[in-house]
């Protein structure tokens, strides 16, 4: 964890600029109260925010879509996840949220992920309740170099148990941003239950960072549905 953060967030400064947080009661701030919350973060930056409002696929979160988007049909057609839900994101992948998730995930800010916090609590709330989060696991290469499991880090703030019940072995998959589209639909990560015990007969959350393709989320739900669970469904900050 990058101290630096943690410090800006104990000490009441944005953890993204890092500027002093400072309220001003505008109806605009009073309308993202109720609606979007991110204490954490400064006026400046949550107005910057990229929420996902509108129209949106009901399978994905895909933005622009009434119906199932393409994804989904194509998901339907080779998925064995007979139990899937949904995804559910809250947040655009455009480059406010790109700058945001470098430094995140890749510079050792593990704190930044306190920003949405209120917000994904209101999301598991709202859709999940009961389910048991599952956040998607990385290799132990992986946690070495990064020090935090992005995902863990995200369920940690839903302020439910959530099971560590997948592992992924080291070398398993590659790293997905260095993969075409068509790569990560294809990619097998290969995860692991090692926690049958924790999912079985459950409805099951799964947590992670960004739904891109679907990829990963639908091949730890194909695995925790073998597996025993009952029903799966995802939870994500970004969708891409």
């Amino acid at each position: 964890m990058n101290d630096g953060s943690f410090l800006s967030f104990a000490r009441g400064y944005c953890l993204s600029c890092r500027e002093r947080l400072q309220t001003s009661w505008t109806y605009h701030n009073l309308f993202t109260l109720f609606t979007w919350r991110a204490e954490p973060l400064c006026e400046t930056c949550t107005g910057q925010l990229p929420v996902i409002t509108g129209a949106a696929c009901p399978e994905c979160s895909a933005p622009g879509h009434i119906d199932a988007c393409s994804d989904c049909l194509r998901w339907r057609r080779r998925t064995k996840t007979g139990g899937w839900v949904k995804n559910v994101s809250l947040l655009h992948y455009d480059e406010w949220m790109q700058a945001w998730t470098t430094r995140w995930k890749f510079r050792g800010d593990a704190v930044m992920g306190a920003a949405f916090y209120h917000s994904l609590r209101r999301a598991y709330r709202k859709h999940f309740r009961g389910f048991v989060p599952v956040p998607i696991p990385i290799t132990p290469e992986r946690m070495a170099e990064r020090r935090f499991n992005q995902a863990e880090v995200l369920a940690a703030g839903l302020q439910v148990p959530y099971a560590s019940a997948l592992e992924l072995p080291n070398g398993e998959g590659g790293k997905q941003s260095k993969q075409t589209k068509r790569e990560r639909m294809h990619t097998v990560r290969g995860f692991t239950v090692s926690a049958p015990d924790k999912i079985i007969g459950r409805n099951v959350l799964i947590i992670d960072d960004i739904y891109t393709t679907g990829a990963t989320v639908r091949e730890a739900a194909t695995v925790l549905e073998a597996a025993g669970a009952g029903s799966t469904a995802s939870l994500t900050l970004i969708r891409a």
